[in-house]
């Protein structure tokens, strides 16, 4: 998932940039970039699950929630964003 989100990053910030030339033209930009820290939060919190650190699982079953709302910001954002690039 980290792949993939930091590949979606890649794509939408190299498409904003052809496209309209600078970024920050919509609330996606932050949404996004709120999604992108939370998985990252969430990927690094999984990593220590397995050291036995306690606090490691509230973090990340915590952060995985937050980011189910933060992927549905990102998408309804987004779509915003998709009606712009379409005729």
């Amino acid at each position: 998932m980290v792949s993939l989100v930091l590949l979606l990053l890649l794509i939408g910030i190299i498409g904003t940039l052809g496209h309209f030339g600078s970024l920050g033209h919509s609330p996606h930009l932050f949404a996004g970039l709120i999604a992108v820290v939370l998985v990252l939060l969430s990927a690094g919190s999984a990593l220590l699950i397995d050291t036995r650190q306690p606090w490691a699982r509230r973090i990340h079953v915590a952060t995985n929630v937050v980011l189910f709302f933060g992927f549905i910001w990102v998408s309804l954002t987004g779509w915003s964003v998709v009606q712009k690039y379409l005729p």
